[in-house]
């Protein structure tokens, strides 16, 4: 990318952050349809905003658009795919890179951190949190990572989660795998892909998989936990 792109770029991101901020104020206060909107908003101003994509992904979510939430999560994994490929020609612009991300997650922690909180302000925070552990583990590994891997976990699991809401189970595995590929200590992903097995009729499979979810800290729902008992017993 030439200078005045980046630098282009760069100014796209600036205007357009307010109305992604604003997508989340609406988010911690459960209006989802002004989320959306602000989240386009975004998008409008800068087409390569990936996390305004899966915000308005998420937003889309609670109105049960799920066709809508899952080509918005689409957009924003195969743009962190794209800034990855970017990236990753230059190991030392990777990790700058990384670090300025460090640096943006910590301000969208605190900014959601302010005011009312809510159960969707305390997942977003869990997520950014994880985003900052995952990116931190790239950082120690340097140029040693993949661009399959390059996207963040919490992306691969919503957008696995809107794939099993639409009942495509084979898209659903694929993305929560791919979110444990990516961060080998997200329980939530193999919770969820307890639940594709369970429902696809691999109860073994089920069982490891929550297994491997408690492993890595998540509290499983004992109700899964109960029904893949009793598929593997009967």
């Amino acid at each position: 990318m030439s200078g005045t792109a980046a630098a282009q770029t760069s100014m796209e991101r600036e205007r357009a952050r307010p109305d992604y901020k604003k997508g989340w104020d609406f988010m911690r206060i459960e209006d989802w349809g002004n989320a959306a909107k602000s989240f386009q908003q975004a998008i409008d101003t800068d087409r390569e905003f990936e996390d305004a994509y899966y915000g308005l992904g998420s937003a889309q979510m609670r109105m049960k658009k799920y066709a809508e939430s899952i080509a918005a999560y689409v957009k924003c994994r195969d743009l962190y795919r794209a800034q990855a490929g970017k990236n990753f020609t230059n190991s030392q612009d990777a990790q700058r890179h990384r670090q300025d991300r460090l640096v943006e997650i910590d301000e969208q922690i605190r900014l959601t951190q302010t005011g009312p909180q809510s159960l969707t302000s305390q997942d977003r925070v869990r997520q950014l949190q994880d985003q900052r552990r995952q990116i931190q583990d790239y950082i120690s590994k340097g140029g040693n990572v993949s661009i399959e891997n390059s996207v963040p976990a919490f992306v691969s699991v919503a957008l696995g989660s809107a794939y099993f809401r639409t009942e495509q189970f084979v898209e659903a595995e694929r993305e929560y795998k791919a979110a444990i590929a990516a961060d080998p200590k997200k329980g939530e992903a193999y919770s969820n892909l307890a639940v594709v097995y369970l429902q696809t009729g691999r109860y073994k499979e089920a069982d490891a998989a929550v297994r491997s979810a408690e492993k890595a800290g998540y509290k499983v729902h004992p109700q899964l936990k109960q029904d893949i008992k009793g598929k593997i017993a009967g």
